[in-house]
């Protein structure tokens, strides 16, 4: 990514307190360099594939998760937050959720691992080598914001189709 562009709309706590409220959603769209974007991307098109996502909802589900974990950063300590990953991390849960109340139950196993791999990282095992690939540390927050936000609109979501 462009580094002036980068710097512009990344997500960045002390920023956003002076009023540059846009920085809460682009932050999702900023990458540290072409691998990190690459990556997310190579994610997002799995995801999409996966999961049959249709493009009007998916988008839909990117902004809301986006929102959310720009939003839940705030209460953490992360200063400075770029990429996609916890938007990817939201987008699995609420389609995995989403497939589970439609009746595939195989989806509980992507669940599970979600879960688990959500409880390694914030007990401190991440692989450096991922971050060493983007050059930056990876955001175990957002991962967790994102996959909680995705889990509840999931959840949203089939309460008010129910209605």
């Amino acid at each position: 990514m462009i580094p002036a562009v980068s710097t512009a709309l990344r997500w960045e706590h002390d920023l956003i307190a002076t009023h540059q409220w846009w920085r809460l959603i682009t932050g999702n769209f900023t990458h540290t360099n072409a691998y990190h974007l690459l990556m997310n991307l190579a994610g997002l098109w799995i995801i999409s594939y996966l999961f049959h996502a249709r493009w009007k909802k998916l988008n839909i589900y990117i902004a809301l998760i986006s929102t959310f974990i720009g939003i839940g950063l705030l209460f953490t300590q992360t200063q400075i937050y770029y990429g996609l990953s916890g938007v990817l991390h939201g987008l699995f849960a609420l389609y995995a959720y989403q497939e589970v109340t439609r009746g595939k139950r195989s989806s509980w196993f992507l669940l599970a691992g979600l879960g688990l791999k959500l409880l390694a990282e914030n007990s401190g095992f991440v692989t450096l080598s991922t971050a060493e690939l983007i050059n930056a540390r990876v955001s175990t927050e957002s991962h967790l914001i994102g996959s909680l936000s995705g889990l509840a609109i999931a959840l949203l979501a089939r309460k008010l189709l129910k209605q």
